[in-house]
């Protein structure tokens, strides 16, 4: 694979937002131990617990103070029928897509069983929007998948981004993360643009 020259500025600095609603009733809990994890490890995240909107419109306002961050980390529902549409990737890539300018940024998104793979492939061939690099679900992800292989890859990626996240470091990361799933035999598929 062949990275892009494309930097985004700052050492990583992640918002997660939590657009579950705990539609399912462990989403919630989901979130926070991955929160709880990525603090541990000494990384730098947005706020005291993941963002929980109510709605993907809510993210307006956290759009605002886009400073703040310079990876977004959202965790939401694939395809599933048996959530409401408005916790699902559609509608936070659409209403993120409406929002207006925002600076490039990593965009990481993590949903498990269903995955939403018309709107993933529309994010990674999304190149002039603010998702200069972004990762999506490729293939269903359990829950142990999907959290072991962030968790891995923003670790990583935070032992190897010093002033900046570059095309090459989301790469090496995205390898690392992949490699201990492959390991642990957890299947399942994260796609990268980087």
């Amino acid at each position: 694979m062949i990275w892009s020259q494309i930097t985004i500025p700052g050492n990583p600095r992640i918002l997660i937002v939590d657009g579950t609603r705990n539609t399912q009733g462990w989403e919630n809990e989901f979130a926070d131990r991955i929160f709880t994890v990525l603090k541990r490890k000494g990384l730098d995240l947005v706020g005291d617990v993941p963002l929980r909107p109510s709605q993907a419109q809510d993210l307006d306002t956290v759009l605002d103070g886009q400073d703040s961050f310079n990876c977004l980390f959202l965790l939401c529902h694939g395809k599933a029928a048996d959530v409401p549409e408005d916790t699902n990737l559609t509608a936070y890539w659409t209403s993120l897509s409406n929002y207006g300018t925002l600076t490039p940024r990593l965009l990481a998104i993590c949903s498990w069983e269903t995955p939403d793979l018309d709107t993933g492939e529309s994010i990674l061939n999304a190149r002039d929007s603010f998702a200069q690099i972004a990762l999506v679900p490729g293939s269903a992800l359990s829950q142990r998948a999907a959290g072991l292989f962030y968790l891995k890859f923003f670790t990583e990626l935070e032992f190897h981004a010093d002033d900046s996240i570059m095309g090459k470091m989301v790469w090496f990361s995205h390898a690392k993360a992949k490699e201990i799933l492959k390991r642990r035999g957890l299947p399942g598929e994260i796609k990268v643009r980087c």
